[in-house]
């Protein structure tokens, strides 16, 4: 029999069709299908991930995995399941255990693989962990975030503006600028600010940064505006300093950043101001070099580091310059000692600058290393919640005051029947 051309060309057609139906169906056998994927959120308490997935061979493998935005590592879960075609996975992620802020940024996504051997990856989803408790407003330029939710408009808007111009004055006397908008909660009270942090937050704590998220979390009632104002200033710009000068070498000097901080905030307060000088006076005060890393733990020595670090922006920038202080924050972005930047942008090490700055005070020379008493030191605390008077003059916004301290006075001084929130 004679096959004809256009019956091979047929036949040709058929085949391919038989074939690529029969490869279609093979490739098919190991496919697998996200039918949900999805999160749930408790504020506070869990974040619960959830996935259901179907394949034509049986899942065997899900793994979760997910991470806070600011931070460059990526945690895993293995959550328990029943193996099968068909599969329902869920991680309950412990929060109390693992404190986030709000407002940060959670992203997470999936790896199922079968014994088939095919693996799925979903795709990244991102969503921010919110407080959900309060009926949030909302100001925003592109490079703060205002949320508060007590206090009208004019309220708000204070604090925006308050922190829009301290902005502006880092950018003229450093010359560093954000790069990535700072989100700031003003919680309505101290007690609605408590609630928001971690369960170990002492009593007495009333702000705090967290600067890898770029988040600021501050209670400020509507009766404290203005030590509110000065919070916020703080806070924010020790996020806007991170931002710029976190490398693997560390970060600025702790009086360089604390001091940054309360002369974003405006004048020294003169309880600083009457520490500072006492120092002075009584040849006590602290050497540079012990304030470069952790503050003492001692409340009198401490306000008294604040104190000084303060006066050490305000001298740096009275004698060398703000191009000077530009040139220094520059260095420290790019990763650099202590000492060399000194050197690099002022042509001084850290005893050089303290020997400058002891003669501009007019304050007796520095001791030498054998005469220092060594402090003990712990890191850095949060802002300190304002108190209500006599209080009020002993608590000083970037002053570290230990609670126990705190909550003697008031016992002491406060009447039994005022409510402990601001």
């Amino acid at each position: 029999m004679t096959i004809t051309k256009n019956r091979l060309a047929l036949l040709a057609v058929l085949l391919l069709t038989l074939f690529s139906a029969t490869l279609s169906s093979a490739l098919a056998q190991g496919e697998t299908n996200v039918v949900a994927n999805e999160y749930e959120t408790v504020f506070g308490e869990t974040i619960t991930f959830r996935v259901i997935a179907e394949g034509e061979s049986e899942i065997n493998s899900i793994r979760l995995y997910y991470k806070v935005g600011g931070f460059p590592t990526t945690s895993r879960a293995d959550p328990d399941f029943e193996p099968g075609r068909t599969v329902e996975a869920e991680y309950e992620w412990d929060l109390v255990l693992n404190y986030t802020p709000p407002g940060s940024e959670i992203e997470y996504w999936w790896k199922i693989q079968d014994t088939a051997g095919s693996e799925l990856e979903t795709e990244p989803t991102s969503f921010i962990y919110e407080d959900e408790r309060y009926d949030w407003r909302e100001l925003s330029s592109d490079r703060i975030i205002l949320y508060w939710y007590k206090g009208n408009d004019d309220f708000g808007q204070a604090l925006f503006d308050r922190a829009l111009e301290a902005l502006d004055q880092l950018r003229g006397d450093t010359g560093v600028t954000v790069e990535k908008a700072v989100k700031i909660f003003i919680y309505g009270s101290h007690s609605d600010l408590l609630g928001a942090l971690d369960q170990g937050a002492r009593e007495w704590t009333g702000g705090r940064a967290f600067t890898d998220q770029g988040i600021v979390l501050i209670g400020v009632s509507t009766s404290n505006l203005e030590w509110g104002k000065r919070a916020t200033v703080h806070e924010l710009t020790h996020v806007v300093m991170h931002q710029v000068t976190d490398t693997p070498l560390g970060g600025l000097p702790t009086w360089l950043d604390e001091g940054l901080a309360m002369y974003a905030e405006g004048d020294l307060e003169p309880v600083y101001r009457a520490e500072l000088n006492e120092a002075i006076e009584s040849n006590t005060l602290i050497s540079v070099r012990s304030l470069s890393s952790s503050f003492p733990a001692d409340s009198d020595q401490a306000s008294l580091s604040y104190a000084e670090s303060y006066s050490l922006v305000e001298f740096i920038l009275d004698q060398y310059g703000k191009g000077k202080m530009t040139q220094r924050i520059d260095i420290f972005t790019e990763g650099a000692y202590y000492d060399d930047a000194l050197q690099e942008a002022l042509g001084v090490n850290t005893d050089g600058l303290e020997d400058a700055w002891r003669e501009w005070l007019g304050a007796p020379p520095r001791l030498t290393a054998a005469e220092v008493t060594p402090q003990t030191s712990q890191p850095s605390v949060p802002t300190p919640v304002p108190q209500e008077s006599p209080i009020e003059g002993l608590c000083c916004l970037g002053g570290l005051v230990p609670g126990v301290i705190l909550l003697a006075l008031f016992c002491l001084f406060k009447p039994r029947a005022t409510s402990r929130s601001l």
